[in-house]
């Protein structure tokens, strides 16, 4: 009898390891599937963001450049006789801006204005047009620099990665992808995943573009 009853204890003992091993075993499987995808969603925002971060910093330098064509364009026609100097109506529209809009950004103030007055003279002044022209073309040898080093400090792919300009919508587009790589932890019958995931951002409307009609110009990093 005590014999019996040493067996039946054994054999709880070890069909308890047995249920304890397939929980951890279970678990583990579990647990990586879950990182896994974890490890998806938040390499896919990071390419989301750096995709963003990268628009932006493209589109500044769109509206940096016009300031300078403006005031260079400002520069050329000062010994004309009534002279119409663009950045003086830059600065009204900035104004009306900030007064109907409070709660603007001072970039955002600026770069709708600047929208606003060049979309207005630069159809009919072939001389201003020019200069505007001569800056895009400035911040088009720009952006894959700035835009490279965005990404590269965000983790994303610079390699492989596009810009846009400009899309259908008068739009900076960036495309990237950040690299992705499966856990395994150990469980070698799960296959590892290497993949690139990829996103696409773009930036806020340049209005004044659409009246030059300069548009899908693709750019390499």
């Amino acid at each position: 009898m005590r014999n019996a009853t040493e067996v039946l204890r054994d054999q709880r003992g070890n069909m308890t390891v047995f249920v304890l091993t397939i929980f951890f075993f279970f678990s583990l499987v579990m647990f990586t599937l879950l990182f896994n995808m974890s490890t998806i969603f938040v390499d896919k925002e990071v390419a989301a963001n750096s995709a963003q971060q990268a628009s932006l910093g493209a589109t500044q330098i769109v509206y940096e450049e016009m300031e300078r064509a403006i005031k260079a364009y400002d520069d050329s026609i000062r010994l004309l006789i009534d002279p119409v100097f663009i950045w003086p109506l830059v600065e009204i529209a900035e104004s009306h801006y900030r007064r109907a809009y409070p709660s603007w950004s001072e970039s955002e103030v600026r770069y709708h204005a600047i929208d606003q007055v060049l979309s207005a003279y630069i159809v009919g002044n072939l001389e201003l047009r020019a200069y505007v022209w001569r800056h895009l073309a400035i911040a088009e040898r720009e952006i894959p620099g700035t835009v490279g080093s965005i990404l590269s400090s965000n983790g994303a792919v610079k390699s492989g990665s596009r810009v846009k300009m400009f899309n259908s919508e008068q739009r900076i587009e960036v495309r990237t992808s950040v690299r992705y790589e499966s856990e395994t932890f150990g469980l070698d019958f799960l296959s590892n995943h290497h993949n690139e995931i990829e996103q696409t951002a773009e930036g806020r409307r340049i209005r004044f573009v659409e009246v030059l009609r300069w548009d899908d110009v693709h750019l390499s990093l």
